[in-house]
């Protein structure tokens, strides 16, 4: 096993541990609902709470196992900054054939860097609720790129991008 593969294991088992409290979270506010019978709010909140998976599903569907991890980590990290999250990409990049074309381990733990990176530069001193970030994956002829935009109050106030080739 690799060193980047231990890391990604060690941060996923950190991530499901999280998501873990969520779920337990999200049942007992439902289960109160239920208990004060009001179903409605209890179907509503279970609506909105499936939404909020909407992101981790999209990104399941990418066709690498390291990039799903790289960013199902960088979703988390975001997510305990307080910062919201929006993926885009391609529908070839959801084809294994793509990754294993372009990604080597080298790319990919250098697409973990980077991520760590970004993660970084979200300011401490700012309100999280004003942030918002925007993440674009896209392919290369060798390889892919990422660009990382991080938004405050709708305008971008930050700019970062990743090229592996």
């Amino acid at each position: 096993m690799s060193q980047l593969d231990k890391t990604l294991l060690f941060e996923q088992l950190e991530n499901f541990q999280i998501q873990r409290h969520d779920f337990l979270n999200n049942f007992q506010v439902i289960r109160g609902y239920l208990q004060l019978n009001m179903p409605q709010k209890a179907l509503s909140y279970i609506d909105e709470t499936v939404e909020g998976l909407s992101l981790q599903q999209e990104i399941y569907t990418i066709g690498e196992k390291n990039i799903v991890a790289v960013l199902m980590g960088w979703h988390f990290g975001l997510r305990l900054k307080g910062v919201e999250m929006a993926i885009d990409f391609p529908l070839e990049m959801k084809s294994e054939e793509f990754w294993r074309e372009r990604l080597g381990e080298d790319n990919a733990f250098l697409f973990y860097g980077y991520t760590k990176e970004c993660l970084d530069l979200i300011p401490e001193d700012e309100d999280p609720g004003n942030l918002w970030v925007r993440i674009r994956l896209f392919p290369l002829p060798r390889g892919f790129g990422s660009e990382f935009k991080l938004l405050n109050q709708g305008q971008i106030c930050l700019e970062k991008n990743f090229e592996a080739k």
